[in-house]
């Protein structure tokens, strides 16, 4: 009996040290929850905002800057067998006047705008200029998405390179469409951050306002 009274001796001590940590441990996190609700209901935008708490991070987008360079590679392969395939077919086959007239203002005009585009996504992403990546969001939407709709449709026949090759671009512009307007959502979340940021900052320097009576 002295022995198995010795035996649980040790398991009773562990278990009185520990209880205490998981106390503490219960404790800190009602704690943390009570104040993270405190600081919601009370409109402290400091615990609520993660970019006051990182104090305005990184923001640039990993995936939108991926896509924006395998689309540079893709629309410069895409237009040069695009083009080489509209002189081919109209070289050889008898084509609608709309389809043969329609379908080079449209390839021109996707031309001018791409790399102006690209150009917009890029500096917009890297340098975190809202400006730049919503000129990019809308380029994207208009000409550029109706562009390739118009090109898949007006055609009276399509060669199989144009609608895969149509088709991907397709896909891309509307991937860049959406992934181009959460970054931008974020990016104007992070600069009006930074504003109000600054602004509670230069208050709280600022000296007070004496009243003279």
């Amino acid at each position: 009996a002295t022995k198995s009274m010795a035996a649980s001796a040790p398991s009773m001590r562990r278990r009185r040290v520990a209880a205490p940590q998981e106390d503490r441990s219960a404790f800190a996190g009602c704690t943390e929850a009570l104040s993270e609700m405190w600081a919601e209901l009370s409109g402290d935008r400091r615990r609520t905002d993660e970019y006051f708490a990182s104090n305005a991070g990184l923001v640039a987008d990993v995936r939108l800057q991926m896509l924006i360079y395998f689309n540079a590679l893709f629309s410069v392969c895409w237009g040069c067998v695009w083009l080489t395939l509209y002189f081919y077919k109209y070289a050889h086959w008898r084509a609608d006047l709309m389809s043969a007239f329609l379908n080079p203002i449209l390839f021109f005009v996707w031309a001018a705008m791409e790399p102006l585009r690209l150009w917009f996504g890029t500096t917009g992403n890297l340098s975190e200029r809202v400006a730049n990546l919503a000129a990019f969001f809308l380029l994207t939407v208009f000409p550029q998405l109706f562009t390739h709709v118009q090109l898949l449709a007006a055609p009276v026949f399509l060669l199989p390179f144009e609608v895969i090759g149509g088709a991907l671009m397709l896909v891309m512009l509307v991937t860049e469409a959406i992934v181009s307007f959460t970054a931008t959502r974020r990016l104007i979340r992070k600069s009006t951050a930074q504003f109000h940021l600054q602004h509670d900052v230069d208050a709280a320097d600022a000296p007070p306002i004496q009243l003279e009576m």
